[in-house]
């Protein structure tokens, strides 16, 4: 009797060694313990924490350099990593970043594909927003709905897409090529696009209709039911939409013709104050004042621009770079080990944590 039970027992062990969940935590484990350094997310995926380090573009001397801890991501499946969830109000109480990524260098054909991801502006909570087939070869435009619901994208032919993190539905609007602006209205109802060379339109995502409107604009602007205001190559203009009249607040009225145009824009969450460079000057533009603050070119850009302007970053995610506008700090850091990204980098969920991009004071 004895033996029949030391052989149950042993039959026993042997199919929880076999058990492929035991396996895999086992497997996890030892990772576990042979890099301490590593957050594994899944099987393939992890992340380090590094410090962030010196500045070669800051030369605006004044400037403190910050040394913290930020992630470094290492992801081999996209298709293991969270994604962005309207539903989680812990991804929505800082602002985010949202970029075009190919995760990964490797042969696999979805995996090396352009992705659209997030994160939020302190370098934490990477999301995956969208892994629908972008048949693009690059992204030279995105943006995001004010609800944080619609995520719009434009290639270099000005082939036009609207994903819908709430019904994971996609929108082509394809046969709409060439120019790339695009624009929220303040509600999320309309994207305001350029089809065509002088010919703009407005897609309506309750309906799916696309009509014509009879006003410009740029992707550096706001809009709300009767005011726009539009960061343009020369300045900002501020247009009535109910009586048709518009203001233009200048970058100079003194300066020859290229160095008062704006190569570089940007323009903060709730319209209030724009940037705008070239390789000779800066100009920061507080629109609600009407005033412009011209200044020479070693002043930090702002090719993104947060709330009151207290924080900017440059939009090439190749290193991390943000600027505390108000307290003269500035961090870098390398946030992605491999893979390519594409176009610029956006900021969305601008007015969360009243614009502060970090949580606490670092």
């Amino acid at each position: 009797m004895k033996k029949i039970l030391l052989l149950a027992l042993f039959s026993i062990t042997l199919l929880g060694c076999n058990d492929p969940e035991s396996i895999a935590a086992e497997e996890a484990q030892l990772k576990v313990e042979q890099h301490p350094d590593r957050t594994y997310v899944g099987e393939h995926n992890y992340y380090t924490m590094e410090s962030s380090g010196d500045i070669e573009f800051a030369n605006k001397k004044d400037l403190k350099i910050m040394y913290q801890d930020f992630p470094r991501y290492f992801i081999e499946k996209a298709k293991e990593w969270p994604k962005e969830d309207l539903n989680d109000a812990s991804s929505y109480d800082l602002p985010r970043f949202q970029f075009a990524w190919a995760n990964s260098s490797s042969k696999d054909e979805y995996e090396s594909g352009l992705k659209i991801w997030s994160m939020k502006t302190d370098g934490t909570d990477l999301r995956l927003v969208t892994d629908a087939t972008i048949d693009l070869t690059e992204v030279r435009n995105l943006t995001r709905s004010p609800n944080n619901r619609y995520v719009a994208w434009a290639g270099s032919g000005g082939h036009k897409s609207v994903y819908d993190l709430k019904t994971g539905k996609v929108s082509d609007m394809h046969k709409f090529t060439s120019p790339l602006d695009m624009l929220w209205s303040e509600d999320s109802r309309y994207l305001y696009f350029d089809g065509a060379i002088n010919s703009y339109a407005r897609w309506d995502s309750e309906t799916g209709e696309i009509s014509e409107v009879d006003f410009q604009f740029s992707s550096f602007a706001k809009i709300t039911d009767d005011t726009l205001v539009s960061l343009n190559v020369y300045g900002v203009y501020r247009l009535n939409l109910k009586s048709n009249k518009g203001v233009l607040l200048k970058s100079s009225k003194s300066l020859p013709r290229e160095q008062r145009k704006l190569n570089v824009r940007s323009i903060s969450p709730t319209g209030r104050y724009a940037w705008g460079s070239n390789p000779s000057f800066g100009f920061f533009f507080d629109i609600e004042k009407g005033t412009v603050k011209q200044m020479t070119t070693d002043y930090t850009p702002a090719q993104i621009l947060g709330k009151d302007a207290h924080f900017s970053a440059l939009d090439s995610f190749a290193k991390v770079r943000i600027v505390d506008r108000v307290g003269d700090r500035v961090w870098s850091w390398r946030a992605f080990y491999y893979g390519a990204l594409s176009g610029d980098a956006i900021l969305y969920n601008g007015l969360a944590n009243n614009g502060l991009w970090f949580k606490e004071d670092k």
